[in-house]
């Protein structure tokens, strides 16, 4: 809706409120305008999730994971008061050279990470406290040397199955069955064994038989 305001969340940490009025018409087939006339990014930074603030949503929580395995789960309430700015104001604290790998949305679903090296972990959200917005976060997996979070997937439905793709071109998916939970902040357990040929993994869903998914 024209009147919504929209929230985009950045790499860095980053929260930019924009009205989705300001955000030109265009086309199917026009090319649109790139995210920075819209907000004043960062070098090296770049929009990886977007919400709207007005729209239906049963979603509670906003979930971030960082590349070095920090888990961080804020009350998604926090981050709907304030100014629209396009300069942005900080959404979670970062250590030194770590950075947003993915934001998702839940109530107190399980959650899988899945890290670039094939590592999977699910553990419960439930008995995690919701900090707040300024907050480091909490140690969602032990990283194995060269290897970071690529993707938080919320489990909404145990029938649904992991798909996992590599930098190649290979794709797999894995039924949840296979995913057992445990603690938060353990080391995990392989989804999938990447090799020199196949690549390691760029991205990681959650589906159903039902799905269309683009890659």
């Amino acid at each position: 809706n024209t009147i919504d305001t929209l929230m985009l969340f950045s790499n860095f940490g980053k929260l930019y409120k924009i009205v989705v009025d300001n955000i030109p018409n265009g086309t199917n087939i026009s090319k649109g305008v790139p995210i920075s006339t819209l907000v004043n990014l960062e070098n090296g930074e770049k929009i990886i999730a977007a919400n709207s603030l007005y729209r239906s949503s049963h979603a509670k929580y906003v979930i971030f994971a960082t590349s070095q395995g920090v888990f961080k789960k804020t009350n998604l309430s926090e981050y709907m008061t304030g100014r629209n700015s396009k300069t942005g104001v900080k959404a979670l604290k970062l250590k030194e050279g770590d950075t947003v790998a993915t934001i998702t949305f839940l109530n107190e679903e399980d959650i899988i990470l899945i890290t670039r090296k094939g590592i999977s972990i699910r553990f419960e959200t439930s008995n995690i406290a919701p900090i707040g917005k300024i907050a480091i976060g909490v140690i969602g997996i032990k990283l194995n040397e060269n290897d970071e979070v690529i993707k938080a997937l919320p489990v909404h439905k145990e029938t649904d199955a992991v798909a996992v793709f590599t930098s190649s071109g290979v794709g797999k998916k894995t039924s949840l069955s296979e995913f057992p939970v445990q603690g938060r902040g353990g080391k995990g357990t392989f989804v999938y064994k990447p090799t020199a040929d196949t690549g390691e993994l760029v991205g990681a869903e959650m589906l159903s038989n039902e799905d269309n998914i683009l890659l």
